[in-house]
């Protein structure tokens, strides 16, 4: 039941099949962060918050917008892959992590600067940070069933069928949800009720895996459709009309697939594709509130992705990989726009990797160019990484590495969105991890420093819908994140606890004779932590989570006006399971804090889930 969020065990470092010029392939550097998903949180975005060095952002409610920033980068250079291959999203490149369910995937990693094994993407090379959600590889036939219900009318259902053949492997899901939204929230010295903020939404997916020509082979298709209201910033308003009546439907499909052959010989190679189409329509509803200005368009986003990737063994320690990639964009609108946006993008990417006994490296060297409305922008983006363990208990890995990162098709081509005059982004980054391991506990501290030159800034205007973009020139970024984990047992009693802590301060250089030169950037707070404790007794289990968030700033000026309060909020859960059925209690923020992590968009208060789950046969 009971999410498990010790990162202590790590890929073994075995020797591939006994061929004179095989390579160990392991990766070079290890996730920064792991966990497991067992479908008891309601989405990705509900475990990938607790991680160290994440900041969070939260619009509030099921149907909120969620989205991750890694040691203050931007959300934009978090890269999200499911099975390998990259979510794109060349109008916003927003990935809204509340739309992806645990029930679909088994695991979620976080990677700081470069993951870096055999066979990557070109694309798994371009990010500044990482996020790889591995889908369900069923190991046998079953059955799970879940239904949960809980505060503000929310409920949702999922069912998902595993099957295994001889040479073949099925997994495919739906699950519905559906929120009311609807929560009480201070307003001054009022208690009003959140409105304008309900879902309902219908996913679908299936995966079919399998061998072939000595190789493993794979297809996902994946669905996706939702209608949501957006409830707006709450601010002081004419009396009688609502804060916001703007709603917005989703329709998004992609299928996606490869081919990977064994990593045993000198040479092995992969094949990865992915067809992708998303449609929104965006409507202001400005008859129900005048102050709303007028929108009513559709946009359809879509695009073509192949990659390439070989690699060939120098010997048992030696590995040199070229990887290829090609992606098309378009994006349509029914709007009288003066562009209709295409953007085509080329990467190649050159990586050398050794593998020894204690010690691992690797670096590579990354172009990419991409032709964007007659425009052709090109990046070199080399990266290198170090592994070494001096001692059975210590593990050292560092990496340097430098990222680029597009304007979006919003940010330069829609004028009532964005900001034409953007400019691309770049991100040199510095890392430390140092990580010293006992029998029953383990110790991760980690600094770094960052630059980002140009680095664009995503501010929230009366709708989450339309953003203010602007350029920071210079962006210095230092911090370090420290975790603290410790487990065991006590007679029947199974005991796990994670101490996180993360320092951090985003300061504006761009300008020495500017107000804002030396202040903090927005949203990114200078200190942030959680602690969760986990206990297990026979079949029951208990878990209590607790985040901390120092105060921030939400503009780039750090006067009055944006000052944002320091935060606390503790969850608890508790789970039982009955044979084949599970079933979990999750009470959120369970002192009822009154907090934003968003200015404008206070967040729930107090609130209970129940879970119930099915599993024939158990597992």
């Amino acid at each position: 039941m009971t999410v498990s969020w010790s990162v202590l065990a790590q890929e073994a470092d075995t020797l591939v099949a006994s061929h004179v010029r095989s390579v160990r392939s392991v990766p070079v550097t290890r996730a920064a962060e792991e966990a497991a998903l067992d479908g008891v949180r309601p989405s990705v975005a509900d475990a990938v918050r607790r991680f160290t060095g994440v900041q969070f952002k939260d619009y509030g409610g099921a149907g909120g917008l969620k989205t991750v920033n890694v040691r203050s980068l931007g959300s934009e250079h978090v890269g999200v892959f499911i099975g390998g291959i990259q979510i794109d999203n060349a109008q916003n490149m927003q990935v809204d992590l509340g739309r992806f369910s645990t029930e679909s995937f088994e695991s979620v990693a976080l990677f700081n600067g470069q993951k870096s094994r055999r066979l990557q993407t070109a694309m798994e090379y371009a990010s500044g940070a990482a996020l790889y959600l591995e889908p369900v590889t069923p190991v046998k036939d079953a059955w799970r069933v879940r239904v949960s219900g809980g505060s503000f009318l929310t409920g949702s259902a999922a069912v998902r069928r595993n099957k295994v053949w001889k040479n073949l492997r099925l997994s495919a899901g739906a699950e519905a949800l559906y929120s009311s939204g609807r929560y009480r929230y201070r307003f001054f010295d009022t208690t009003l009720v959140r409105e304008n903020s309900d879902i309902r939404s219908l996913k679908l997916d299936g995966r079919l895996e399998g061998k072939l020509l000595g190789g493993d082979w794979d297809l996902m298709l994946y669905a996706y459709g939702s209608e949501r209201g957006f409830p707006g910033p709450v601010i002081r308003r004419a009396s009688g009309f609502p804060f916001s009546a703007e709603r917005q439907a989703d329709q998004d499909t992609f299928l996606q697939g490869g081919w990977r052959s064994g990593e045993s010989g000198t040479y092995s190679a992969a094949f990865r594709f992915k067809l992708s189409d998303s449609y929104t329509h965006y409507d202001s509803h400005p008859e129900k509130n005048p102050m709303a200005m007028p929108y009513n368009v559709h946009f359809r986003q879509q695009s073509a992705y192949v990659s390439l990737a070989q690699s060939l063994s120098l010997g048992s320690r030696w590995a040199v990989d070229l990887s290829t990639d090609a992606q098309h964009n378009i994006l349509e609108a029914d709007r009288n726009y003066t562009v209709q946006p295409r953007r085509t993008t080329l990467a190649g990417v050159l990586a050398a990797r050794y593998t020894g006994g204690r010690f691992r490296a690797a670096c590579h060297l990354l172009w990419q160019g991409t032709w964007d409305a007659g425009v052709f922008r090109r990046a070199w983006m080399p990266s290198a990484s170090v592994h070494w363990e001096p001692f059975g208990w210590l593990e050292v890995e560092a990496f340097a590495k430098r990222s680029c990162r597009l304007p979006s098709f919003n940010d330069l081509y829609y004028i009532a969105i964005g900001n034409v005059y953007l400019r691309p982004e770049y991100a040199d980054q510095l890392g430390l991890d140092l990580r010293a391991k006992g029998r029953h506990m383990e110790l991760r501290v980690s600094p770094y420093c960052n630059r980002v030159t140009d680095k664009i800034v995503a501010l929230p205007t009366a709708s989450q819908f339309r953003w203010s973009m602007l350029n920071i020139n210079k962006v210095d970024i230092t911090g370090i994140d420290s975790k603290l984990e410790a487990r065991g047992r006590l007679g029947e009693w199974g005991l796990e606890g994670a101490l996180r802590y993360t320092f951090q301060r985003a300061l504006d250089h761009s300008d020495p004779g500017s107000q804002t030169y030396g202040l903090q950037i927005p949203y990114i707070p200078e200190h942030s932590g959680s602690v969760i404790l986990q206990a297990e007794w026979r079949e029951w289990k208990l878990e209590w989570d607790t985040s901390v968030t120092g105060h921030r700033w939400s503009a780039t000026s750090n006067a009055t006006d944006y000052y944002l309060s320091p935060w606390s909020v503790s969850d608890v859960c508790l789970g039982k399971t009955f044979g084949p059925l599970e079933c979990s209690l999750r009470a959120g923020n369970i002192f009822n804090a009154r907090y934003q992590i968003v200015k404008g968009y206070p967040m729930p208060g107090a609130s209970l889930m129940l879970s119930l789950k099915l599993i024939l046969p158990r597992e």
